[in-house]
């Protein structure tokens, strides 16, 4: 199948459209590039530019004809700092409109999480952590991380984009000074707990990153390891001094520079620079792969092979979750146990159909937190729940998948959706049916564990036609409760799935 990838982002919206293989395998067939600047004036007066907003739509509704073209089966677009610090909700929209391709805006963590991905698939760690460093133009991510685990991840309010306009109109020896003093106030409340993880060298990625390496390398300042550019600390900060007393016009005839980035360059290597000086990296490994490389590979984990690419990093976006579970303080047993088994039957009923697979995650987050309500009232502790979890900072799920999986634990109990809830009605067709189906899941996982004891172990499928399934409950206990209580629950789930549903101790 094709895939189509595309990165918005505050300088350039970049599509990239991959052949998956069934082994998971992965080619390049097609790139194009818009330069929208959306990041324009955004970080100040927190709105879209009209000029640049047509541009972006314009640039999008081409790219809906390329993935047309591509016969891809699937469409990730990911908005960054642009889209997370403005409202974007009516761009956001018409994009869908005029293109059809839908925009998730991504947290800052959730995008340090997928730069990590993308480097993981690609750059060999070999047992080390290293401090990973994305230069966007609004944010940048780090994240301290080995071949197995994130230790640290954050996303700050530094981008070239963004330092550029704040301090435009100074020399640039003025302009180093204001960044290096920006840079270190932004940071230093995190520097304690990144340098408590004993990190060995520094992992680049984005375009600032790649073009300075380009640079230096044009001056024979650069190593390299396993095809990836090393640059040094010291070579870094000696380009940056020179770039410090050049005018504008000299910068721009830098061998090796892009142009498109000439205005942004300078302010790009003294945020560099300046990270290097604060988290003490002496030299940093710079990769190609990035934000749009780990939207790949998390896609690929997903949906092709979870021994693909990220061994160990099949639940790294639900530590957020835990926390969460923890704070409001629910029954963890329970919790974990619809959890599991609604997943469980995710993976029996919708196994590798795409367009659902990448809600795993939201079906997996709904069933931990749907009883989170209970903290409020038990007796419409659904609706409490959807409350709380649609409120809460979770780490590394985005508003969106936040909302949808609100939605979801809402609908564990109780009502079915109906037209006179608002919030439903507000869904696009292929949302409401992804909320619905879900739901009926966690309805269906929740019964069986209705005597909160964790008795069912395992679910599998009996036989399966186009009518009904006949499930098999795996267990050593008395589940007659879970039986009774399953078959009160699944008329959610034949009306959501159209097919008829039995379940029965085997």
């Amino acid at each position: 199948m094709n895939v189509a990838i595309i990165d918005i982002g505050s300088n350039n919206i970049k599509l990239e459209i991959h052949e998956v293989e069934s082994s998971g395998a992965t080619k390049l067939l097609f790139t194009e590039k818009v330069s929208a600047r959306l990041g324009h004036a955004v970080f100040f007066n927190h709105r879209l530019q009209p000029e640049n907003q047509q541009t972006a739509i314009d640039g999008l509704k081409q790219f809906g004809k390329m993935i047309k073209s591509f016969s891809c089966k699937k469409t990730i677009a990911v908005g960054t700092a642009a889209l997370r610090e403005t409202k974007s909700e009516n761009f956001v929209i018409e994009a869908y409109q005029q293109s059809g391709i839908q925009i998730d805006v991504i947290p800052g963590v959730e995008e340090a999480r997928l730069v990590y991905l993308g480097a993981l698939a690609h750059v060999p760690f070999n047992g080390r952590t290293m401090a990973l460093i994305d230069i966007g133009g609004g944010s940048t991510e780090v994240s301290i991380s080995t071949e197995k685990e994130i230790l640290f991840a954050e996303s700050f309010h530094l981008g070239t984009v963004r330092l550029k306009e704040m301090f435009e109109g100074n020399s640039h020896r003025k302009l180093a000074s204001l960044v290096s003093n920006y840079v270190r106030k932004v940071v230093e409340p995190f520097l304690s707990e990144i340098k408590a993880n004993d990190f060995s060298i520094g992992l680049c990625t984005g375009g600032t990153a790649k073009n300075l390496s380009e640079m230096l390398s044009l001056r024979g300042k650069i190593d390299q390891e396993n095809g990836n550019a090393i640059i040094k600390a010291k070579s870094l900060r000696t380009l940056v001094d020179e770039m410090i007393d050049m005018k504008p016009d000299e910068i721009k005839k830098i061998l090796g520079l892009d142009k498109a980035r000439a205005d942004i360059i300078l302010p790009g290597a003294l945020l560099l620079s300046s990270l290097f000086d604060l988290l003490e990296i002496k030299k940093s490994i710079i990769s190609s792969k990035g934000l749009r490389d780990g939207v790949l590979s998390n896609f690929v984990h997903k949906k092709v092979d979870k021994k693909i690419y990220l061994k160990s990093q099949e639940f790294t976006k639900t530590d957020g979750l835990e926390a969460i579970s923890k704070k409001f303080n629910i029954q963890e047993k329970h919790a974990k146990q619809c959890a599991k088994l609604a997943i469980n039957l995710f993976d029996l009923i919708l196994d590798r159909e795409p367009e659902f697979e990448e809600v795993r995650d939201l079906l997996y987050g709904a069933a931990l937190l749907h009883d989170i309500g209970i903290f409020i009232d038990y007796a419409s502790h659904h609706k409490h729940s959807y409350y709380l979890i649609e409120n809460s900072d979770i780490k590394y799920f985005s508003d969106r998948e936040k909302h949808l999986m609100a939605l979801i634990a809402r609908y564990h109990r109780r009502g079915l959706p109906k037209k006179s809830h608002s919030v439903y009605e507000l869904l696009e067709p292929k949302e409401k049916e992804i909320v619905a189906k879900m739901a009926s899941l966690v309805r269906l996982a929740d019964a069986l564990d209705r005597s909160y004891t964790s008795s069912v172990k395992e679910l599998t499928i009996i036989s399966k036609d186009e009518d009904s399934i006949r499930l098999g409950v795996k267990s050593n206990s008395d589940i007659s409760l879970e039986l009774w209580s399953f078959g009160r629950k699944k008329d959610f789930f034949e009306k959501a799935f159209k097919i008829k549903i039995n379940a029965e101790k085997i």
